[in-house]
């Protein structure tokens, strides 16, 4: 993807991540701790409001941004800003995701049940995120001024990542994670705050984020729509090459095409396929095939890698937070007619 739409993916990502009540849980022998602990950092911000600036560095990125959250229990309002590269603004307000493109006047617009820190733990079936991931106590640590825990999540094979995470010891917000090769590192990608002001001192109201989210005069909107897809009918057999990794959702987006005025674009569909273990994830995004035949690179950016081949009468382009060897796994292990 794009550097910018990267970098708000993971920062957007990030921020709703931050939790409401910190509980250091152990890891219990069917895994259901960790589990546990993963559904409290997803449940993230529920009911807080803070302004915080947030970095995100990998080997060959690093980007800035500014972000606001307010929570009222109900509704959940982000808004992010990023501070290096072109000038962009993405809001969220519950799962609709608003993305302002200041240079070009375009706002887009669609819905995602994606976003969280780590919002498969919520889908995926059997609950057996234990078996592929150990807790460990990492200690106290400072992070944005003010004290932190953290806590290790080692991945048990390299079928997929390792996590440490680092929440604030007052407050429960998370305030930095990083993302592991492997357990024992490299670091492929950190993301942390450097300030953070919570509750009243972040002077913050719902009225201000609902008026930054006014549609500005002059700008395109582009809407993004989606579908789900039933897989079953479709024929299509998930792939069963990777331990612990599930078909979770399948959808088709229409996006409109660009260079055409709004209303009269066509749209053009993409079904995405969503895996998980609980705890990582990997997307296959497929379409019919046009062309001549080939086999994309694979590309790593930060801790995201992708993967792109041909299926038959298809083309798949992968796409995870995971190792290459995993998307080239579940491409291969897809069953297409």
């Amino acid at each position: 993807m794009p550097r910018m739409r990267w970098c708000v993916a993971a920062l957007l990502s990030a921020l709703i991540g931050a939790g409401s009540a910190y509980a250091q849980t152990g890891s219990t022998q069917d895994g259901s701790g960790l589990r546990d602990w993963l559904v409290e950092v997803n449940r993230a911000a529920a009911n807080q409001r803070f302004v915080g600036t947030m970095t995100i560095r990998s080997e060959h990125q690093t980007a800035a941004a500014k972000i606001w959250h307010w929570g009222n229990g109900r509704d959940q309002y982000e808004r992010v800003d990023l501070m290096t590269g072109e000038a962009q603004t993405t809001f969220r307000r519950n799962d609709e995701v608003l993305e302002f493109d200041h240079r070009r006047k375009q706002l887009r617009v669609e819905r995602r049940d994606d976003l969280g820190l780590f919002p498969a733990v919520l889908k995926a079936p059997g609950n057996t995120v234990g078996q592929h991931y150990v807790m460990q106590s990492l200690g106290q640590e400072r992070v944005a001024g003010e004290s932190a825990t953290g806590t290790a999540l080692q991945a048990k094979d390299l079928w997929r990542h390792s996590f440490r995470i680092w929440r604030s010891a007052q407050t429960g917000l998370v305030l930095k994670w990083q993302t592991l090769a492997r357990p024992e590192g490299p670091v492929l990608e950190e993301v942390a705050y450097s300030d953070m002001m919570v509750g009243s001192a972040s002077g913050l109201t719902e009225a201000q984020i609902r008026d930054w989210m006014a549609m500005p005069a002059g700008y395109d909107v582009v809407n993004v729509t989606t579908q789900g897809v039933d897989t079953a009918q479709r024929r299509w057999l998930a792939p069963q090459s990777v331990p612990g990794f599930h078909p979770i959702s399948a959808m088709v987006a229409h996006a409109p095409t660009d260079g055409a005025p709004g209303a009269a674009r066509q749209g053009t569909p993409l079904t995405q396929w969503v895996f998980s273990d609980g705890l990582s994830s990997a997307s296959l995004f497929i379409t019919k095939k046009q062309g001549g035949n080939g086999t994309g690179a694979a590309i790593r950016m930060g801790a995201t890698s992708s993967v792109a081949k041909q299926v038959g009468a298809y083309w798949i382009t992968a796409v995870g937070e995971v190792p290459v060897a995993t998307l080239h796994a579940l491409i291969d292990g897809v069953g297409l007619p």
